[in-house]
């Protein structure tokens, strides 16, 4: 009987060290992905999610502006390879 609850042990041990890894293979690409709409200001240089910060995107001139959530500056997105965008410094 104990063979037999210390197999299974194992087992579940097994499992759950397969499963840790799983998920850290997803939280690797989530963070990944959640990367490609971060940008730093080129003012204040702190870091801001272009997704959160959807409020303050504005359409004007055919380009799409950002506000900083810090310090206000207005700045346009421009596409950038692999599907993410950047902010134009300038």
């Amino acid at each position: 009987m104990q063979d037999k609850l210390e197999r299974r042990l194992d087992h579940l041990e097994a499992v759950i060290v397969a499963l840790q890894e799983k998920v850290a293979v997803l939280e690797a690409e989530t963070r990944l992905y959640l990367k490609r709409y971060l940008t730093a200001c080129p003012v204040c240089k702190k870091e801001f999610d272009l997704l959160v910060n959807h409020y303050s995107i504005g359409l004007f001139d055919n380009l799409v502006y950002v506000k900083c959530p810090y310090c206000n500056k207005s700045m346009p997105v421009v596409d950038k390879e692999g599907g993410g965008i950047q902010v134009v410094a300038d």
